[in-house]
């Protein structure tokens, strides 16, 4: 009866060890999940989904198919493939995996995540504070999970600082700038003291291209991605002024925005910026650019750019963050999916283990990277030593997941993985605006917003880039681009966006 009962025993063990259990105490059978992600394939991702499924035989019991795919590749396939009711287990969402979030959430692509969340995913649900989660919902459920990256706007002059201590320009106690108009007297001051030490670099820009609108030069909440006909003011910023920060505006009609394109003219005239920066690509290595614009380094390498000159870095004091930040990058996870539990299981792993989350960027240790002597990651001697032909290489891949734990080369993330705490220390200081988690419905102005963005398209890509031939056309061009939106149903735009957040915030 004793070795019965021993026997009986051993078969328990041997199948727990055989089946991992869920959160619940149910195990959970085998299952291979696909999971398409939006990145661009390279020679060693099979010899790395075989590694990786090692590793989710023994932590999970389970594997996955990895779906490698470019963004031309994404946007042509992917959405036929949901539409078709395919079973697609994980999916990407966002800026690299070309998936709009709200769009294909509306529409019943992704599975809701909320009791997934709660049973088998808490390490992960453990990331975000509650508002993100909310901001996150979806008439009312999770589809997504946000990837854990640099999830505000940080802004920063990265600056030649060759260049500065050669010119005498006092960096030390140069303020922190709000925003890239800010630097308009700096940089004429560059430009004097520059062309007179190197008439050889006067054909030089003194900045690479910083002619986004937002989030270089202007900071407030926006409602329609990377049109700018309804946006609201941020409290502690206040960019625009008249307007607090529930009234819905058109940024384009505003004198700021007349005066950006007018000091968009005026820096191309006078050699600030350049016209287009197609032709003169070498121009930011040779030494002679003075600035370029940071978006989310909170780390900086001593020779950003080469060993022409050094960089420094200084940081805008307005941090903040929106609803379509959180957007912007994510996974989610088949509407279709057979497994969803054993699906949420592999995206808590990979937000929740270095181990995990450091191979689906650089791939298997010994063969796409090692540890040198002195214990930090190199690709010295490894497949992806070449940079022209790197085996499975994937820095930052905001699809992922999350950012912070991953291990890497201190160039990457600077002594003792400051970048990765700086990140985290920054994500925590974003002022959030007063409509974090709402979702405009677009289809009370379908027409009118396809109008006036084609309007947008037509005239916003000489203004910001400063194109134009003087001041007059300038006045000229915004004057008669205001009249076109008007013409084209910008106020009501305006009155619907308005009506739909006052209705969300009563709702609240």
């Amino acid at each position: 009866m004793t070795k019965k009962l021993l026997s009986l025993c051993m078969a328990v063990l041997l199948l727990a060890v055989a089946i991992p259990f869920a959160a619940s105490g149910e195990a959970l059978p085998y299952a291979k999940i696909d999971w398409y992600l939006g990145l661009t394939p390279q020679p060693g991702n099979a010899a790395v989904n075989d590694a990786l499924n090692e590793y989710l035989m023994e932590k999970l019991g389970c594997e996955v198919n990895l779906v490698l795919l470019t963004s031309a590749d994404w946007e042509t396939r992917i959405g036929t493939m949901i539409a078709s009711g395919q079973d697609m287990g994980i999916l990407g969402f966002g800026s690299q995996s070309k998936s709009d979030y709200v769009i294909e959430s509306s529409r019943g692509a992704y599975y809701p995540l909320d009791d997934l969340l709660e049973e088998y995913g808490q390490e992960t649900k453990a990331l975000f504070p509650d508002e993100i989660w909310d901001a996150m919902r979806i008439d009312g459920k999770i589809y997504g999970i946000p990837s854990l990256k640099d999830n505000g706007y940080f802004i920063s002059l990265i600056y030649n600082d060759t260049m500065a201590q050669e010119l005498g320009l006092d960096m030390e106690n140069f303020p922190q700038h709000g925003n890239w108009r800010d630097l308009d007297a700096l940089f004429y001051e560059v430009k004097e003291k520059r062309d007179a030490a190197h008439p050889e670099w006067a054909d030089h820009p003194v900045s690479w291209d910083s002619s986004l609108v937002y989030p270089y030069n202007f900071a407030f909440e926006t409602f329609l991605n990377d049109s700018y006909l309804a946006v609201c003011n941020i409290d502690g910023i206040m960019d625009v002024d008249g307007f607090d920060a529930e009234t819905i505006l058109n940024f384009y009609e505003t004198p700021e925005y007349l005066e950006f394109a007018l000091m968009m003219q005026r820096w191309v005239e006078d050699g600030i910026v350049a016209y287009d920066y197609e032709k003169i690509r070498d121009f930011q290595y040779d030494g002679g650019i003075f600035a370029n614009v940071g978006w989310g380094y909170t780390y900086l390498p001593e020779y950003l750019f080469g060993d022409a000159y050094r960089t420094k870095m200084i940081m805008s004091d307005k941090i903040w963050t929106e609803t379509n930040n959180y957007f912007s990058a994510g996974t989610c996870i088949s509407a279709n999916c057979a497994n969803p539990e054993q699906a949420m299981r592999v995206l808590n792993l990979v937000n929740s283990d270095p181990f995990m989350a450091t191979m689906m960027r650089f791939g298997v240790e010994g063969v796409d990277w090692v540890y040198g002597d002195d214990g930090k990651m190199t690709f010295d001697g490894t497949a992806n030593e070449d940079a022209a032909s790197r085996s499975h290489h994937y820095w930052y891949a905001a699809p992922v997941g999350n950012l912070t734990i991953v291990d890497a080369p201190e160039a990457y993330i600077g002594p003792d993985g400051i970048m990765l705490t700086r990140i985290m220390e920054l994500n925590a200081q974003c002022l959030l605006p007063s409509h974090m988690g709402f979702v405009f419905d677009t289809a009370p102005i379908a027409n009118e917003l396809a109008a006036c963005t084609n309007i947008v398209l037509e005239y916003s890509r000489e203004l910001n880039k400063g194109q134009l031939n003087s001041q007059d056309e300038v006045m000229d061009a915004v004057e008669e681009f205001i009249e076109k939106l008007k013409a084209n149903g910008s106020d009501k735009i305006v009155a619907e966006v308005q009506s739909q957040v006052d209705a969300w915030k009563a709702g609240k």
